[in-house]
């Protein structure tokens, strides 16, 4: 991760990982605004999960990551 991704690193509340949130390194968007999920996709505090936690919750919760048709 280069200096600037670091900064710009959240930790995943589900596994610890550190990962890039695009708004947080200061992009209009972020990867995970791009899926249709129709579930929180953070914690009640704000923390964000990454892409394998996401779709793990999606799955559990019986949606698609998958952009509907």
């Amino acid at each position: 991760m280069s200096a600037k991704e670091v900064s710009a690193s959240v930790v995943c509340p589900g596994c610890g990982v550190a990962f890039v949130c695009g708004v947080t390194a200061g992009l209009a968007t972020c990867w995970c605004m791009e899926k249709p999920i129709g579930l929180p996709i953070t914690e009640a505090d704000g923390r964000c999960y990454c892409a394998a936690c996401l779709a793990q919750r999606v799955s559990a919760a019986g949606r698609s990551l998958a952009p509907e048709a």
